[in-house]
């Protein structure tokens, strides 16, 4: 049985993924303390050096790539230099960008992270969040047509910066009908992903979109938005306990791959990743589920966002499968 599990990582070069949502740039400044400004009391940080990685539906994009899917990505930047370091980033690793929209009115959206002695200082973000107008919205839905055709799988990735606008979400829906639609919600805009194929909130953003009663469970809560959105599977993650999966009536608890955390940013995007190409590849719900739950155990160990790739999967699934398989239990 691993042994089929491991044979189908190697399916995944044959799928073609489409991701649309935000796209950010996640910039890290890194240097060192010594002392504290005279100004205000803060460290002075002496920047020694930079780097720049792809972060929100980028960052998806680049778990899938990593795992030898291709992909077509979809989203707004705006004309500025940041947004061609994005692209650049993007384009090095082999990503189709065709579908990236400029907007002259937005920014591209970055979190600037200065860290010093491994700990981060602070965080700063630049970004605009409303819906996108009508002329980018467009813009966006014919990129999303032309490549329906070709695209195996589609994800939404929803970090609430205004790409995925109600018009964008129930038109791109529809668009990719017959298809397999991932949803990777946020707050705004929860219960518009109805009947897709895989809907993936974590607890906080299940929670906070459900109605605040002290009498429902969190299982009861579970179920009851699976019912809501008609979604085929409801896969909620946890962070350290793990994910809990719906389908049907059936609740279903993966236990979490557990290594030193090292930094959790980006871990549900290779959740995503994943289990879309999993479920591509043949798997059921419950072994794709599992095997990113090993994927994330991987990418918290490491800074920042991250990405497994197909070795380093393997590695994992090959010590930990067995173990981790025999504690998925029904609830």
């Amino acid at each position: 049985m691993k042994e089929d599990i491991i044979k189908s990582i190697e399916k995944f070069k044959g799928y073609r993924v489409g991701v649309v949502g935000d796209l950010i740039l996640d910039e890290y400044i890194f240097g060192t303390a010594e002392r504290i400004s005279p100004e205000a009391p803060v460290p002075v940080v002496l920047q020694k050096n930079r780097e720049i990685r792809p972060g929100g539906a980028a960052n998806v994009a680049f778990n899938l790539a990593e795992l030898g899917a291709r992909v077509t990505l979809f989203g707004v930047v705006g004309y500025d230099p940041y947004a061609d370091e994005l692209k650049t980033l993007l384009e090095h690793r082999g990503l189709d960008t065709s579908g990236i929209v400029r907007d002259a009115s937005r920014p591209t959206t970055v979190k600037t992270r200065i860290i010093a002695h491994r700990q981060q200082i602070v965080r700063l973000d630049r970004e605009k969040t409303e819906p996108v107008d009508n002329r980018t919205r467009d813009a966006l839905l014919d990129s999303l047509k032309s490549a329906s055709e070709g695209i195996d799988a589609i994800i939404f990735e929803d970090y609430n910066k205004g790409t995925l606008s109600k018009d964008v979400i129930l038109e791109g829906i529809n668009i990719f009908e017959g298809k397999f639609r991932a949803v990777d919600p946020k707050f705004h805009n929860f219960w518009e992903y109805k009947g897709v194929e895989l809907f993936k909130p974590n607890r906080k953003e299940l929670l906070n979109a459900m109605p605040n009663s002290p009498d429902i469970s969190f299982v009861q809560s579970i179920r009851e938005a699976h019912r809501r959105l008609g979604a085929r599977y409801l896969l909620v993650t946890v962070g350290e306990d793990g994910m809990y999966i719906v389908e049907n009536e059936r609740i279903v608890h993966v236990p979490a791959h557990k290594r030193d955390v090292y930094d959790v940013t980006g871990a549900g995007d290779t959740v995503i990743a994943v289990v879309v190409l999993a479920m591509l590849a043949g798997l059921p719900i419950e072994d794709a589920a599992l095997m990113a739950s090993i994927a994330a155990g991987i990418e918290v160990s490491k800074l920042g966002t991250a990405t497994v790739s197909p070795s380093e999967l393997i590695e994992n699934i090959e010590e930990n499968w067995d173990h981790l398989k025999s504690q998925i239990k029904s609830v």
